[in-house]
């Protein structure tokens, strides 16, 4: 436990450096209250939410943890009634994506919330950095959702070098002990965790969707803005990763027609969403193997992560 008790861990009040992923609505306060209970730190998933669902969202896993947790807020889809419910309930962290949020993370501090803000690129890295965050997550192009054109084996250690001592953690293709330990061996202090976290009984799936990924290979997986243009989402920089799916691959070559078709294509898109064909999710698909309680998730990870890392020393 000590190998890995890294500052970051200290910084969050948290046991182990593992971060489960605020993934919209695929959250719920079972999985946020038992990533914290296990040592790591839950993150409601606040996109999609009304101001009222989200106060209920923290009051119910105030309820199953007396640990920390925190709230993910897309800054590009902002909900300011939302973000104020986060900071009046005293969230303790705040964790924010896609955009820039000085005043936010000024407002986050003055209510003692930590700020941890997800980025794409170095040098948006240095903007949040410069923003006050607390800590940097540098998600790569392997991850599920909403992604960016790097991947996390270069991005990492970019974002380490640029932003002088701030907090990083690493997101995109981690999955078990192997990818936090990697992370750590790039200057990561931590690993924020999405994808696999999908795949636990806690977590809220859609249909058939949690088979899907288990039986998915990294190389099943596709990235394009397919998805924001036909449900009409302003995502600036994003491109959306998924498991493959037919609709996808029949429009993938089709980019041009896809904003005049998205009224027809609509439908068909949530349908299948909702019945759990398509799935976003990442590359690491293909490392999930089994649906396993989040508590024990976390374990099995950091164990894992030490091992290989006593090895290493060895």
């Amino acid at each position: 436990m000590a190998r890995l008790h890294t500052p970051v861990c200290e910084l969050f009040e948290i046991d182990v450096p593992i971060f489960q992923a605020g993934m919209a609505r695929y959250t719920t306060p079972e999985l946020v209250a038992a990533v914290s209970n296990a040592g790591g730190l839950g993150i409601i998933g606040g996109l999609g939410r009304t101001p009222d669902e989200l106060r209920r969202e923290i009051h119910h896993v105030r309820e199953l943890t007396s640990r920390p947790f925190g709230v993910n807020h897309v800054v590009c889809q902002i909900d300011d009634a939302a973000v104020q419910v986060t900071l009046a309930q005293r969230v303790p962290v705040l964790s924010l994506a896609w955009g820039r949020a000085a005043e936010l993370t000024y407002q986050a501090h003055e209510a003692g919330t930590k700020v941890i803000h997800m980025v794409v690129t170095p040098e948006e890295a240095g903007q949040v950095a410069s923003d006050g965050a607390d800590a940097i997550v540098a998600q790569g192009t392997e991850g599920g959702g909403h992604v960016g054109m790097i991947s996390t084996l270069p991005l990492v250690p970019q974002v380490v070098d640029v932003v002088s001592g701030v907090p990083v953690l690493a997101a995109g293709g981690i999955a078990d002990g192997r990818g936090l330990a990697a992370v750590l061996m790039l200057g990561a202090q931590g690993a924020l965790i999405g994808t696999r976290f999908l795949a636990t009984p806690e977590a809220r799936g859609r249909g058939h969707s949690k088979d899907v990924i288990l039986n998915a290979l990294g190389s099943q997986t596709m990235a394009s803005t397919f998805y924001d243009e036909v449900m009409e989402k302003l995502w600036p920089g994003a491109m959306v990763r998924t498991i493959k799916h037919p609709l996808l691959e029949e429009w993938a070559a089709r980019p041009l027609e896809w904003a005049q078709a998205a009224q027809e294509l609509r439908p068909s898109l949530e349908a299948a969403l909702e019945a759990g064909d398509l799935v976003l999710a990442g590359e690491s698909a293909g490392l999930v193997h089994d649906i396993v309680p989040a508590g024990e998730l976390v374990s099995r990870i950091l164990h894992q992560a030490e091992d290989l890392l006593a090895r290493s020393e060895g």
